[in-house]
């Protein structure tokens, strides 16, 4: 009898116990898949940088995806042309077929981002799986600048916690854009690209182009947007920066306001 009660103890211990640890395993499941973006953005507010200043008349453009070998050099023809620094961000795979590219692209001034190595969706990926893909690409960079970036820019604009952990751990910041998406890697026209630009600019904007194009021709059409939006924006009065410029007049205004 007494072995049977014993025996009825334990079975009753271990139920309990399992349903304990099977709740607590459902909870943070539910935790997990409750923390929206909206709750990494909140959390991770200090590294996220969206736009600059509203009282500053500075404007930092940035293009993704290169280097290519035929964009990318017509775009930093232009950007001479005009005297405009800007901000890549790069793909590592194309950076180790155009490293000429981007040692150019450091000389004449420009500022150089990580835009992982394969152009992976974060928001679908694993810890160790972003993890090689953002230090991957921070490698094949300093290899040819002989530093590592500040500055990362999530493909798809998606974004998870483990990659927020990630840049936070490298003291870095994740650079995102503002109300400037003119979508011209889709090809929409010139038209569109400069028309978007032009009419949707505000001050401490962060404008989001692209130097690599599927569409293949002699010139894409950011290439031949950028001749005509850079004095556009001159003319009513922007300056242009790179993204850590940018940073410096955000971090700055914090300091005033704090004194």
């Amino acid at each position: 009898m007494k072995k049977i009660i014993l025996i009825l103890g334990v079975l009753l211990i271990a139920t309990v116990g399992y349903s304990i640890n099977n709740q607590t395993l459902k909870d943070k499941e539910i935790g997990i898949f409750n923390y929206s973006g909206s709750d990494i953005m909140r959390d991770y507010e200090d590294i996220i940088i969206k736009k600059g200043n509203n009282d500053q008349k500075v404007v930092a453009l940035t293009f993704d995806d290169g280097p290519d070998e035929v964009y990318t050099p017509q775009i930093l023809d232009i950007l001479k042309k005009y005297d405009v620094k800007a901000t890549f961000f790069l793909v590592g795979e194309n950076i180790e077929r155009n490293s000429d590219i981007v040692a150019r692209e450091v000389e004449e001034g420009h500022e150089i981002g990580n835009h992982t190595y394969t152009h992976i969706n974060v928001a679908k990926n694993g810890y160790n799986e972003i993890y090689n893909e953002i230090i991957k690409t921070q490698d094949i960079i300093k290899k040819i600048t002989g530093e590592e970036p500040k500055l990362f820019r999530p493909p798809y604009r998606a974004i998870s916690k483990n990659m927020c952990d990630i840049i936070k751990n490298k003291n870095m910041n994740i650079i995102l854009w503002s109300n400037l998406d003119p979508r011209d890697w889709s090809n929409p026209g010139v038209y569109y690209i400069v028309n978007t630009i032009d009419t949707k600019v505000e001050n401490g904007n962060i404008i989001l182009l692209h130097d690599y194009n599927k569409v293949r021709c002699a010139k894409s059409q950011t290439v031949q947007a950028l001749d005509s939006i850079i004095p556009k924006l001159k003319e009513k009065g922007y300056k242009f920066v790179t993204v850590s410029q940018l940073i410096n007049h955000l971090d700055k205004k914090e300091h005033e306001t704090q004194n």
